[in-house]
């Protein structure tokens, strides 16, 4: 037997939803990140509004690295800093990267709103990270990285 439910109790539960995230984005103005395990795949996401020079961080990612950003000269700047061996792949605004190793990479310096998609893969993890950024007298920044084995 299946189950159906109204269109009022749906549309109340993404109106719930909605609310409950503004408030947890309100309630946390300044630098947040969180990291959810859900079987073999984990999600760690992160906000960061801020007017630093100095780089900040958006989201650590256990085991594999460090999301930082800053709002250096009202630019947009986002840099990847892995903590092993790995490989990373970004396309920002049609533009495609690549680095390889362990030492950190800038995947965005610009003076509008970007969005960064980026792939960073080691030998035995791979991590998946969308990251939104927007410049201006306080840069805020966005990100999601979702980790699997």
């Amino acid at each position: 037997m299946k189950r159906r439910f109204s269109g009022t109790f749906i549309a109340t539960m993404f109106v719930l939803l909605a609310v409950l995230g503004g408030m947890a984005v309100a309630a946390h103005a300044q630098s947040t990140s969180s990291y959810a395990g859900s079987g073999s795949v984990n999600i760690v996401r992160g906000y960061q509004s801020t007017s630093s020079s100095a780089s900040v961080v958006l989201m650590t990612i256990p085991g594999l690295g460090v999301v930082d950003v800053d709002c250096s000269g009202g630019l947009s700047r986002i840099a990847f800093y892995p903590s092993v061996s790995g490989s990373l792949w970004w396309i920002n605004g049609g533009a495609n990267g690549f680095a390889s190793g362990s030492s950190g990479t800038q995947l965005s310096n610009q003076s509008s709103s970007d969005l960064i998609t980026a792939q960073f893969a080691t030998t035995t993890k791979t991590v998946t990270m969308v990251i939104s950024g927007d410049p201006g007298t306080t840069c805020t920044y966005a990100g999601q990285a979702t980790v699997q084995p």
